[in-house]
Order: C-alpha cells, then sequence, then structure tokens
C-alpha cells in the first residue's frame, strides 16, 4: 500500500489594483473573452468574472452614493445609541417611582 501524501497547500496569489484595473480593462473596454485574458495574465477566470461583475456594479451606482452610505451607517449608530439610552432611562425612571 503506498502511503497517502499529504496535501500540498496552494499559495494564494495577490494581485495589486493596477494589475486588477488592466485585466477588467481588457475585458470591458477591449472587449476580449475573459477567458482569453485570464489566460494571457496566469488566472482564473471565475476570479476575472468576479472582478468584472464587481466594477459594472461600481460602475452602475450613483455619484457619492458611498459618502451617502456612510452617513447611514453613522447615523444608524448614532440611533442605536439614542434607543440604548432612552431605554436606560426608561428603566430607571420606573425604578425610581
Amino acid at each position: 500500500m503506498e502511503a497517502e501524501k499529504p496535501a500540498v497547500k496552494r499559495q494564494r496569489t495577490k494581485y495589486d489594483a493596477a494589475f486588477r484595473a488592466e485585466a477588467v480593462r481588457r475585458v470591458s473596454q477591449d472587449g476580449q473573452a475573459a477567458t482569453r485574458v485570464a489566460q494571457a495574465l496566469g488566472m482564473s477566470e471565475a476570479l476575472l468574472g468576479r472582478w468584472v461583475r464587481a466594477a459594472r456594479a461600481q460602475a452602475a451606482r450613483p455619484a457619492g452614493s458611498v459618502a451617502l452610505e456612510q452617513e447611514n451607517k453613522h447615523l444608524r449608530t448614532q440611533l442605536a445609541r439614542a434607543e440604548m439610552e432612552r431605554d436606560i432611562f426608561r428603566t430607571y425612571a420606573k425604578g425610581v417611582t
């Protein structure tokens, strides 16, 4: 019987922002097939597809939406805190009377 070989962990490749932008540009603007671009760059077609979908979703967002999302997050946090304080005061007020 052969001894089982331990599974070799595959090293995850990290791509910088410029590489990602160029890969997405080739597919989106140049009209090249994602399969060919992925093969030419030596990367996964699935990963390139995710990048392209994310870029399209980002382009479809209205200008300033990131700032609005950040403001909404901040306001939700403030509201949660104010509600918590209100509940604490209500509990305290019930105990005093």
